[in-house]
């Protein structure tokens, strides 16, 4: 306590060391005065001193007062700081820097609201791609690492502009100007700004690629306001991650029709499930001797008026409407039911990286196998590669409660976009499924053939199987066979039907006597 005083009192400083020094000279005067003066020689010595001792008292009064005020600036001097600070502080995102989302939304509304004619802007909304992925591969810290980093890049590319993170991985930045700003400029910045991310993060011994998908909206073409620049900047990044991410798309018109064309398809696609429009066609997986070994389901929609919808048209629908777990579970259960006509082989099932990441996943497919009496050693579920690229602890657990149940696991598209050879070791899988395009590139491309041999060799020494997707033709057969396929799946052997088409015994597909007719509903 002594020391935090001493501290206060050298605080104070110059100014009050002579403030100081100037009251006591006087105080001590004015006792002086007091005792020396002879003006009434009758007044005896006893009267002096009590003079003097009131003189010194006032002095020291008037000191310990001055001494108080000053103490009382110095210390609203410093709360006016340390609340300057805390002002300042409470608008700024405390990770990156930038203003954080409640302070960049008042600014970009006051300064949408205040604009006069002569005021042009452009907002850009910035989502980083695959994020979820470096938190759950790398850790969080890496995760901030790259969030320091792009906030840095945003600083370096748009100086000028006010820039704020709204959250997560998501960042806006607004630019102010008094002429008008072209789309094509508003690109080329964002060019910039992506060769800028292409620098990669330093993650310990590691470097990462980083990317962002960007939407841009000018005001006061796209909106003259707050809500309406935004809402359309946010369909212009959705665009852009629709469009295969690492991108910027400028908002156009044609993207409400986009919009409500598509939240019509969400209707439509929930009275299809209610209606069982919905159909589920099975498409064979054989062996090297042609040998049936199981089939993969695979949902077909044929809308009344819209014709034959692909999945990949309305699955990536359903997964934005957060319907593909109601939809996945339709699948699981539609192929349950369809058992009893199909040969007893298991039937492959997707699961997409929603739906394995639900935590009630488990008891729902024990209902429905409850339900339909199914033993669960006659599903394989397949894990798609947004899904495995997902996976983290939690994931990787609820996988294995659900091999420790009887299904079997199988890597699909293995090899596709980001799939790493980590996935063979953090997942638990009992067959994996090789894209197509590496198939079709065996044996011409030597990058190729060292992937897939090295797979094959992964999976043959872990007592694991291998299918090769997308055997259309005997080139394609022989060879996926020369790299150590060991299963295959394609139109060589047979397109999609539906399973009142499927024999329920035939098991050799070793000769295609002839072109099976394409199933009503297949795509």
């Amino acid at each position: 306590m002594r020391r935090k005083i001493r501290y206060r009192w050298l605080d104070w400083g110059a100014e009050f060391s002579f403030t100081v020094i100037f009251l006591g000279v006087l105080a001590l005067g004015l006792g002086f005065n007091e005792f020396f003066k002879t003006a009434d020689p009758d007044v005896d010595i006893y009267s002096r001193i009590v003079d003097v001792a009131l003189v010194g008292g006032l002095s020291v009064v008037i000191l310990l007062l001055v001494v108080s005020l000053l103490d009382m600036r110095g210390r609203l001097r410093d709360l006016g700081k340390e609340h300057g600070k805390l002002v300042a502080d409470s608008k700024r995102d405390v990770l990156t820097g930038v203003f954080n989302r409640e302070t960049f939304v008042a600014n970009a509304k006051a300064a949408l609201a205040n604009h006069g004619k002569k005021k042009f802007f452009a907002l850009f909304l910035i989502d980083v791609d695959h994020f979820k992925q470096v938190n759950d591969t790398h850790g969080h810290p890496a995760g901030d690492k790259v969030l320091v980093f792009v906030a840095e890049q945003l600083q370096r590319y748009f100086p000028d502009a006010s820039i704020g993170r709204l959250g997560g991985d998501e960042f806006a930045v607004l630019i102010e100007h008094s002429d008008p700003m072209t789309g094509k400029w508003a690109q080329e910045l964002c060019s910039r700004f992506a060769a800028g991310l292409a620098g990669q993060v330093n993650l310990g011994s590691r470097r990462l690629a980083v990317s962002a998908s960007i939407g841009i909206g000018l005001a006061p073409f796209h909106g003259r306001t707050w809500s309406s620049l935004v809402i359309n900047a946010d369909m212009a990044l959705y665009a852009s991650k629709n469009s295969g991410r690492a991108c910027a798309t400028l908002f156009q018109e044609e993207m409400l029709t986009d919009i409500r064309n598509e939240k019509a398809l969400v209707r439509e696609l929930r009275a299809a499930m209610l209606l069982r429009h919905l159909r589920v066609a099975y498409q064979p997986i054989v062996d090297s001797d042609g040998q049936l070994i199981a089939f993969e389901a695979l949902l077909r929609w044929r809308h009344a008026l819209r014709g034959v919808i692909p999945p990949d048209v309305f699955i990536p629908v359903a997964e934005r409407a957060l319907m593909i777990g109601e939809i996945g579970n339709y699948v699981v259960r539609q192929v349950c039911e369809d058992l009893a006509g199909l040969p007893d082989v298991p039937v492959n099932v997707n699961l997409s990286a929603n739906q394995i990441s639900m935590p009630d996943l488990k008891q729902k497919l024990l209902d429905i196998l409850a339900d339909t009496a199914t033993d669960p050693r006659r599903i394989v579920l397949e894990i798609t590669e947004s899904a495995s690229l997902a996976a983290n602890q939690r994931i990787a657990g609820q996988i294995s409660a659900l091999q420790d149940l009887g299904f079997r696991i199988a890597l699909d598209d293995f090899g596709m976009g980001y799939s790493e050879f980590n996935q063979l070791r953090a997942l638990p899988y009992d067959v994996i499924k090789i894209d197509k395009s590496y198939i079709r590139s065996l044996g011409t491309d030597h990058v190729t053939d060292v992937f897939v041999s090295a797979v094959v060799e992964i999976a043959r020494r872990s007592g694991k199987y291998v299918v090769a997707e997308g055997i259309e033709t005997e080139d394609d057969l022989l060879r996926a066979c020369a790299a150590g396929c060991d299963r295959f799946q394609g139109y060589y052997f047979g397109r999609p039907v539906f399973v009142e088409e499927v024999d329920p015994v035939r098991l050799d597909y070793s000769i295609r006597k002839t072109e099976p007719q394409k199933v009503s509903g297949a795509a």
